[in-house]
């Protein structure tokens, strides 16, 4: 049996959802700034402002009260995030050595970020580089 050429047709990558950057550092403020890292995949930031974000906060980083919270990134500025979270009373983030529970993390949050926009004919928070992430 022979298999035409056209069979198993190349179709081109769908944009992603950013996965999860490492955080580098968290600020005990109102609002709170975040600090991640290169995503070594993309060598890019794809977050935008407005975007919802949660954050994953191993106990052993010190401010375990930001674990699981969801916040709304309100500027970006490179890898530096302002979150709409009041982090002035947590404990202080500190990285232990040697990290035996996992990076601190964040990543997108909610069914906010699938919406569906009529205006732009597009997903609101979807990678910005068309790589996938």
């Amino acid at each position: 049996m022979t298999i035409p050429n056209n069979s198993n047709q190349y179709l081109p990558g769908n944009i992603a959802i950013p996965s999860a950057l490492e955080i580098q550092s968290i600020t005990n403020a109102n609002p709170m700034v975040v600090t991640a890292t290169l995503d070594m995949v993309t060598q890019s930031n794809s977050y935008i402002v407005g975007q919802l974000v949660r954050l994953f906060v191993p106990y052993s980083y010190g401010m375990w009260q930001a674990n699981g919270l969801v916040g709304q990134i309100l500027a970006v500025d490179g890898l530096v995030f302002t979150l709409a979270i009041d982090s002035i009373n947590f404990d202080v983030f500190s990285i232990p050595s040697p990290d035996l529970q996992g990076p601190a993390s964040f990543s997108p949050a909610g069914s906010r970020n699938l919406q569906y926009s009529n205006n732009t004919n597009s997903l609101g928070f979807q990678s910005l580089n068309d790589r996938g992430n």
